[in-house]
C-alpha cells in the first residue's frame, strides 16, 4: 500500500467510494447541463425559483433556496446579462428590485432537463419517515466528519466548479 494512502477497512473504503460516486454523478450532471442548455445548476435553480415566485425579490429567492442574498444577487446579475431575467424597481423604490423571467428564459427552461435533485427528492419522498431521518443523521455526521457543515450549500446538486 502506498504511503500517501491511509489504511482503511473494507467498510471505510465503501463509504468513500459511495461519496466519490455521488460527487462524480453531480459533476457529470453539471457538465451535461452546461453543454445542453448553457446554464449551471445554480442558475437553473434560480430561474425556477423566479418562475415560482414571479415577480421575485432576491430575498425571497434566497429564502426559498436557502442561500445568502449576495449569492443570489450575483446569480441574478449573470442571468440578467444573459437576458434571462428582467429587473424592475419594486413599488417605485429604486433600491428594491424584483425579477421576472424573459420569454427567452421560458423557452430555455422548457428545453432544460430536470434538476438532478428533482428526481432524487421524488424518490426520497417515497421512503419511510424513519429512513429519511436515518439518512439525514448520517449525512449530517458525514458533513461534520468532513468539517464542512458550516459551508453554504448550493441551491441544487452541483459541483463547486465554474460560475454560478
Amino acid at each position: 500500500m502506498s504511503s500517501d494512502r491511509l489504511d482503511m477497512t473494507g467498510l471505510e473504503e465503501e463509504i468513500l467510494t459511495s461519496i466519490r460516486r455521488i460527487v462524480r454523478a453531480i459533476e457529470l450532471y453539471s457538465h451535461s447541463l452546461v453543454s445542453q442548455v448553457g446554464l449551471t445548476s445554480p442558475q437553473l435553480s434560480v430561474l425556477k425559483s423566479v418562475a415560482r415566485l414571479s415577480p421575485a425579490t432576491p430575498t425571497a429567492i434566497a429564502r426559498q433556496l436557502s442561500l445568502s442574498q449576495p449569492t443570489v444577487s450575483g446569480i441574478l446579475e449573470r442571468l440578467q446579462g444573459k437576458s434571462l431575467v428582467e429587473r424592475t424597481a419594486t413599488n417605485g423604490d429604486k433600491r428594491m428590485h424584483s425579477y421576472a423571467l424573459t420569454e427567452q428564459a421560458h423557452l430555455q427552461m422548457a428545453s432544460s432537463p430536470p434538476l438532478l435533485q428533482e428526481g432524487f427528492l421524488q424518490r426520497l419522498g417515497q421512503l419511510q419517515d424513519w429512513e429519511r431521518s436515518m439518512l439525514l443523521s448520517a449525512l449530517q455526521r458525514v458533513a461534520n466528519l468532513m468539517d464542512v457543515e458550516t459551508l453554504e450549500a448550493q441551491p441544487s446538486l452541483t459541483t463547486g466548479h465554474g460560475e454560478a
